[in-house]
């Protein structure tokens, strides 16, 4: 062997070996121990034991290796301590400081994570299976946005203007440095008044530069937040699902809508279609690379289609300016100036329409709460029976999470039939059957509606009440909220407007919700529909999705210690877990001396901070420490507490923040003598100074003025003493 670690015990190399010479090794018959000496790792040798030498006793190498490990033992004390300053404190608030104060954080972390695994290297697999496929977003975890369909085509639509106009016109309408009313989320932002994007593809009267304007600054972040969303929910659905899309797609019946990104969604959802076609046809494209080299300028090759398929795509564009540019990136695309009216059409709610709605940023902008609970009950009517899959998608602030969380309720409330609820629901938002007659045997029973199955795929493993949304509506200082994040690489025209030198990249925040509608996995009503469920699943038994109480205590004994180092298709269910039991962590990791702290929302819907020791698993402590924001846990935990979000308070008609009762600074109570009528007695005056307070002979009274009392003073404003 040649070595066992990088740094630290000795090397050691048999002369006789090839290419020992340049270790430390010389002529055959004698052993080299060589350390490394220095920064750059060079090699230096400490002895060498020429033949018939006395080798060290037994004695001398055991306090020789007392010295090695008192010496690593003081090294690591040293590292722990370092890393511990250093080390992310869970507050959001301060991982938005400086760039370079950031990477040198990341740096130092990345140091004591290899610090930490070095001696971890023969304990197993690196990464969990059950750690890798539960992830959180697409993979590699930054977003190129794609440059023939959307880079390119804005390039060229933006090279005619000057790329000064499009920057004073994005900062005067985005909020100025930062662009803080964009996708953006600047640090600059929480010192300004929350406020939605100040662009949206709702409106109906858009200037050409504002239009031109959309398409720089408020499509890149919107696409890549979308791609991270279905490729979130293609996670959570499966195969399965995503190869129906692409078949509906080939037969055309696939309706996609984009009801507020200005075709940002279409241009996601025909990436997710085309990675997915591509893997299917993997195999056909390897055997068949010559015919494929051949195809015809109409895409055809043998009766097959050369290119992905598109689908059936609606976008809602309220201006004429930018239906224009948005019709330079969309092939087979209609446009429309408004929705539809779903919601009290009959035939519709039964029907549907689409089976992928996308629509990002479009509660925000409505100001009234009736507004946002029509708009979200009418996309939900959009939706088709048949598992259509509706994403509701804001800015990753407290406003944009309230908006989300608001939805969410409305529609389990409403719309969504949950084991946790009952089956039927007073819907008081829909208008009276008429004719209802209420003497006699009429009961209200036409009033109740039932509600339909569905689920929520993502970002929830559970359908009870969000337990970072107890206080409902707006709240000031509301601190924890779920929101996730995704890094993209800036295209260049972005880069120009933003006139940025020093990175390329950018962190796009955002809260969303993913819904479907006419599907629910946590239940198999009939036989036959575990036989549809087991062939859509490639021939596998149907994972049983259970949530709840169950599948928080099953998730926190953990997963790793009985499933294989590789799962496979023939693996039982109850050891390889389905996504949709499992907690997910919307904070970053807090990585502690020894353990590590995650922050999960649990299937039971309450909200744990669960400790993974490297007592309790090597490899669940590892994984632990690479886990990511967003990503789904199954490797159990040692320690779980429950915690409550921190939010604002509301107290005596005002909010804040912290919890602290707020006290009037401009009056305190005082004992102070008071005479009157010939006795003097002890009372209490509240004010400043001497307000509030008469003199001899009067009254005490409250307030800042006495009326009717006045003591005599002479012109210099000394008290003029009154003779009996």
């Amino acid at each position: 062997m040649f070595y066992e670690r990088l740094f630290g015990m000795g090397f050691q190399a048999e002369g006789g070996m090839e290419g020992s010479e340049g270790l430390g090794g010389g002529r055959g018959g004698r052993t080299s121990v060589a350390r490394p000496a220095g920064e750059e790792g060079e090699w230096e040798e400490m002895g060498v034991l020429e033949e018939g030498e006395e080798e060290l006793s037994e004695e001398e190498l055991r306090q020789m290796d007392e010295l090695d490990a008192e010496a690593e033992a003081e090294a690591e004390e040293g590292e722990m301590v370092m890393s511990d300053q250093l080390e992310f404190e869970g507050d959001m608030e301060g991982a938005e400081g400086a760039q370079g104060g950031r990477s040198a954080l990341e740096a130092a972390q990345a140091a004591q994570e290899a610090y930490e695994e070095e001696g971890d290297e023969d304990a197993g697999p690196r990464i969990h299976p059950l750690t890798l496929e539960n992830r959180y977003g697409p993979s590699p975890s930054t977003i190129q946005l794609p440059t023939s369909t959307f880079t390119d085509p804005v390039t060229l639509l933006l090279s005619g203007l000057p790329p000064k106009h499009i920057s004073e016109t994005a900062h005067r309408v985005f909020g100025g440095v930062g662009l803080p009313y964009s996708t953006s989320t600047p640090a600059i932002g929480k010192t300004l008044q929350p406020k939605p994007i100040q662009l949206d593809a709702y409106q109906s009267g858009m200037s050409p530069i504002e239009a031109d304007t959309y398409m720089g600054v408020i499509m890149p972040g919107m696409l890549a937040s979308v791609m991270s969303v279905l490729a979130e929910t293609r996670k959570r659905l499966g195969t399965a699902w995503a190869e129906g899309l692409v078949r509906k797609a080939q037969a055309g019946d696939l309706k996609i809508l984009d009801a507020g990104g200005g075709g940002a969604g279409i241009l996601a959802v025909r990436e997710l279609l085309r990675a997915e076609w591509e893997r299917m046809h993997e195999a056909d494209q390897t055997s068949n690379a010559r015919a494929m080299s051949l195809a015809e300028a109409s895409g055809q090759t043998g009766g097959a289609s050369a290119t992905p398929p598109l689908g059936t795509a609606t976008v809602l564009t309220g201006s004429d300016m930018l239906r224009k540019r948005a019709s330079q990136l969309l092939d087979n695309t209609t446009f429309i100036p408004r929705l539809p009216d779903y919601l009290h059409t009959e035939e519709a709610k039964q029907k549907g329409k689409f089976d992928l709605i996308l629509a990002p940023h479009t509660l925000w902008p409505l100001r009234e709460d009736y507004l946002r609970r029509t708009h979200t009950q009418n996309l939900w009517a959009l939706l088709s029976t048949a598992g259509g899959v509706l994403v509701l998608l804001e800015k990753g602030v407290p406003r944009g999470f309230e908006m989300i969380a608001a939805a969410r309720d409305l529609l389990l409330s409403t719309r969504i039939a949950s084991p946790t609820s009952p089956t039927l629901n007073l819907d008081i938002t829909e208008p009276p059957t008429p004719h209802v007659l209420w003497d006699g045997s009429q009961t209200p029973e036409p009033l109740i509606t039932s509600k339909e199955k569905g689920m929520i795929i993502a970002p929830c493993t559970n359908h009870a009440g969000c337990p970072l949304y107890t206080q409902k509506g707006h709240v000031r200082g509301r601190r924890d909220f779920c929101h996730f994040e995704q890094r993209y690489i800036r295209p260049g025209f972005l880069q120009r407007v933003l006139k940025a030198k020093d990175k390329n990249f950018e962190d796009v925040r955002f809260s969303f919700v993913s819904v479907m509608r006419g599907r629910d996995l946590r239940e198999r009503e009939t036989p036959a529909a575990a036989v549809e469920a087991k062939a859509e699943d490639g021939g596998q038994e149907a994972q049983t999705v259970l949530q709840g109480d169950h599948a928080t205590d099953r998730a926190f004994a953990g997963y790793g210690t009985s499933l294989p180092a590789s799962p496979t298709k023939t693996s039982p269910s109850h050891l390889h877990p389905h996504s949709l039991t499992l907690p997910r962590a919307i904070l970053p990791p807090l990585k502690r001396r020894g353990h590590v702290i995650l922050d999960l929302c649990t299937p039971s819907g309450t909200l744990e901070r669960w400790t993974v020791p490297r007592s309790f698993s090597r490899q669940a402590y590892r994984d632990a420490r690479k886990a990511s924001w967003g990503d789904l846990w199954a490797l159990g935990a040692k320690t779980r507490v429950r915690r409550a979000g921190r939010a604002g308070k509301v107290r005596e008609g005002k909010e804040g923040r912290g919890g602290k009762e707020m006290k009037d600074g401009r009056h305190v109570d005082f004992e102070v003598k008071v005479k009157g009528r010939g006795k003097e007695g002890k009372g209490k005056r509240r004010g400043k100074g001497a307000e509030g307070v008469v003199g001899e002979g009067g009254r005490m009274r409250k307030g800042s003025k006495v009326g009717g009392v006045r003591e005599k003073r002479d012109k210099r404003g000394a008290r003029v003493e009154e003779d009996d």
